[in-house]
């Protein structure tokens, strides 16, 4: 591949496919990045997993980030398939633009989408990726920014008519633990009509069901919580749906060496909202 884009790099996206307008025309939506700010996500309480036989270290600063200064680039994106969805967020596919000219690479790419009242969850796994940045391409998909616009009067946000939905995904299942002791939080969980998203690598399959897995893999999937856990970090969330295989093919990019242990892993944890 060319040389890989910074995972700051991207300033600004315009979205084709994703919004129309009053009489159903479809437009084009530009987001911007948007920053979690230090200070979002208050500490984990460690009494209240001491007692686990793999709790997380204790809280450490976070490590200095390694990314150059914040780019300015526009990218322009196309939605696509839809790929998976949750409690929070949906997931499409999105493809640049041939007429976007950008001087460096990306990745397959795909677009985690919130929900209507959901813009905190987003702001939160936002703040994680920053936290956890030098275990992107390690044990965690890459991030290129999350992203955020407000809807205009007569706007309609297509997924938010169309995507699945189920009982959890009601207003009163907001989890106020995940907010206790943020007010940043606690107000982004009350606003509406913001289009916020997060721009990932797009990664592989799930775990093989019906068959005993080898001891290595069972051993691997232990050790990337481990690494999470390097960094004070607890995963509230392990489930099958959320351990994927590492990006594979011709326009992926490597997997990057653990900073811990050296070890470079064939699986990654996605849907860190939930840390």
């Amino acid at each position: 591949m060319d040389v890989p884009m910074g995972l700051n790099a991207i300033s600004a996206l315009t979205i084709h496919g994703l919004i129309t307008d009053s009489d159903g025309t479809n437009i084009p939506i530009t987001v911007h990045r948007a920053v979690a700010p230090l200070d979002l996500v208050p500490f984990l309480n460690l009494a209240s997993v001491a007692a686990r036989d793999r709790p997380p270290k204790p809280y450490i600063p976070r490590p200095t980030s390694t990314l150059p200064e914040p780019g300015d680039l526009h990218a322009h994106l196309i939605f696509g398939e839809q790929k998976g969805w949750g409690r929070s967020s949906f997931v499409h596919e999105v493809n640049v633009l041939p007429t976007t000219t950008l001087p460096a690479c990306l990745p397959p790419l795909v677009l985690k989408v919130a929900r209507s009242k959901r813009r905190a969850e987003i702001a939160r796994e936002a703040w994680f990726y920053d936290e956890l940045e030098c275990l992107q391409g390690v044990v965690l998909p890459r991030c290129y920014g999350w992203f955020e616009a407000e809807l205009m009067e007569g706007q309609s946000f297509g997924p938010w008519m169309t995507a699945t939905r189920r009982s959890s995904d009601t207003e009163s299942s907001n989890p106020e633990w995940r907010f206790k002791g943020s007010k940043q939080l606690k107000e982004m969980s009350e606003s509406r009509n913001y289009v916020s998203v997060l721009l990932l690598e797009k990664v592989g399959s799930t775990l093989p069901m019906g068959v005993p897995l080898a001891d290595d893999l069972v051993q691997g999937i232990y050790d990337i919580f481990g690494e999470i856990a390097e960094l004070g970090v607890d995963h509230r969330d392990i489930r099958y749906s959320n351990i994927l295989a590492a990006p594979q093919g011709p326009a992926t990019l490597p997997s990057v060496p653990s900073p811990f242990t050296g070890r470079i892993y064939t699986h990654r944890i996605i849907d860190i909202e939930q840390v």
